[in-house]
């Protein structure tokens, strides 16, 4: 445990920066969140059990895919533009999208192709035969826009590299989530067929793709304007694409690991369970975003600050994205698991039942959280290999346990399995980072952190599981039990590096400066 009791001395400047970036980020997060919960819950009242799984079931299969066809070009955007802009090589910038977007558009095509044509025989496979029809059809439409979201994710990421958060907000989190949630209840609204259904949820990438190239085309005029290409053609595809393979690879995992239980829910279980499933673990995902927004903030300057060589001032930031994580998310995830039951009800009939996956994940989360951002500290040193080897072998044993735990136990084993996988793809690279880096998240600001979240929230659960004193009652307790988790947090301010957000609060979000000096 690192001894931080002034973790702002001598990175002031690094930690407002990251609280300046991360503070648009976890309002994209926020919105992000809201839609994503919105649309399940449209879905989930407004369509049969088995269309919803059956649609989830698609999407998380197109998801999959798509990051097949991504080949890792996100993360490598973000790791290499910051570096070249902050290494005086911003003519070079250019070339870069360009030797990522050519295979992305490519292959994603290929792929599409490949989903649409495959469609009628993957489908039993997937949701059986009672719905292998509605299957098909969803994959067909997802099929064909899977390349305009392949571009849309590539170049959203290379914004957030080229120094703005802004685009992933507006764009991504309120944009394009937004329209999507909207297309989904005119689906509803007009009693749309699955094939609607599917067209709503994925029409929105189009004017997403749209918005965020021209974002993108400004930002890079901006940043490399009378700048001069340094680099060759073939040594920026190599330095590009060396670093980028693995993460081709570990994006399918991360994402496999993410959305392959659906898939296998729906396979081993039926779409009814898949819908039950997804429905539990979409109040996971709201902690999640959470977490994923701090991570966003935090590469593109964990990449400046290696190239730089600045190992102190990364590793100071690392232990604030930490720290600050655990603040939002901790009582979150503890309030999800207290009041899981409720909550399942606002899907419709029948959800509660799945209300133990969410106490099961909720519970796993705080670990996770607790380990900090470690995968994108391994991305941004240029551990791309050492982050696909960890992706693998967790999502080796979330599909080797869903196997196993599915049959036996339904969605609840599903549950399990995905917890032990989240528990190896946070404990193997926190213990690379910690050998092969030196840097270690956990501060004894962030352990108090932790200890007043379980102390205020978790008593409030305690009393909800013995009495049950109704939900009034319960929402009072919760209420007092924030107020003091507040209280606390306020006078731990200083040591929590809460001082940075100050920045945030009389600076614009975002800076849009004429060099990106570590962005």
């Amino acid at each position: 445990m690192t001894d931080a009791t002034d973790p702002t001395a001598g990175h002031a400047g690094q930690l407002q920066r990251l609280a300046r970036r991360g503070t648009v980020s976890v309002i994209g997060a926020g919105f992000s969140g809201l839609f994503g919960v919105a649309l399940v819950v449209i879905v989930t009242n407004g369509f049969s059990r088995e269309v919803a799984g059956t649609l989830f079931a698609a999407t998380a299969a197109f998801l999959i895919l798509e990051s097949v066809a991504l080949l890792g070009t996100d993360t490598g955007l973000v790791r290499w533009l910051p570096t070249q802009l902050a290494s005086g090589r911003a003519g070079d910038v250019r070339r870069t999208l360009a030797v990522a977007i050519g295979p992305v558009l490519g292959f994603s095509l290929c792929v599409g192709a490949a989903t649409y044509a495959l469609a009628p025989t993957l489908a039993p496979w997937l949701v059986g035969d009672a719905q292998a029809g509605t299957m098909t059809g969803m994959l067909r439409v997802l099929a064909i826009v899977l390349p305009v979201a392949a571009l849309h994710d590539l170049v959203v990421a290379a914004t957030r590299g080229a120094g703005s958060m802004r685009p992933t907000v507006v764009v991504e989190n309120i944009g394009r989530l937004g329209l999507q949630s909207l297309l989904v209840l005119l689906a509803w609204l007009s009693d749309g067929s699955p094939t609607v259904l599917a067209l709503a949820w994925s029409f929105a990438y189009v004017p997403g793709l749209l918005a965020s190239s021209f974002w993108l085309s400004r930002l890079v005029r901006r940043r490399a304007r009378g700048q001069v290409a340094t680099t060759g053609w073939a040594d920026v595809a190599r330095e590009f694409w060396s670093y980028t393979a693995a993460r081709g690879i570990a994006r399918v995992t991360q994402t496999a690991l993410k959305r392959s239980d659906i898939v296998m829910v729906a396979a081993l279980a039926g779409p009814a369970e898949a819908a039950l499933y997804t429905a539990a673990s979409r109040f996971i995902v709201l902690g999640q975003l959470f977490v994923q927004s701090v991570q966003q903030a935090l590469s593109p300057q964990m990449s400046t600050l290696f190239a730089r060589g600045d190992d102190r001032a990364a590793n100071a930031v690392f232990q604030a994205a930490t720290r600050w994580s655990m603040i939002a998310s901790w009582p979150l995830y503890l309030v999800l698991a207290a009041f899981a039951p409720a909550l399942m009800d606002v899907f419709g009939d029948g959800y509660s039942v799945a209300s133990e996956v969410v106490v099961i994940l909720s519970l796993t989360m705080l670990l996770a959280t607790a380990c900090g951002p470690v995968d994108a500290v391994l991305l941004m040193a240029g551990r791309s290999w050492l982050s696909l080897r960890n992706s693998t072998v967790a999502l080796a044993v979330n599909v080797g346990l869903n196997l196993v735990l599915i049959p036996l136990d339904g969605i609840r084993g599903a549950a399990v399995a995905w917890s032990v996988a989240i528990v190896v793809r946070n404990v193997l690279p926190l213990v690379q980072v910690r050998r092969q880096l030196d840097m270690w998240p956990v501060t004894r600001p962030a352990v108090r952190v932790g200890a007043a979240a379980v102390g205020c929230f978790g008593a409030v659960g305690v009393v909800m599981a013995l009495r049950d004193p109704g939900l009034v009652a319960d929402a009072s307790l919760t209420a007092v039990a924030l107020a003091a988790y507040l209280a606390l947090v306020w006078s731990w301010r200083e040591t929590l590096g809460l001082a940075a957000f100050r920045s945030a609060l009389r600076r614009p979000a975002v800076a849009t400066p004429r060099m990106p000096a570590g962005t």
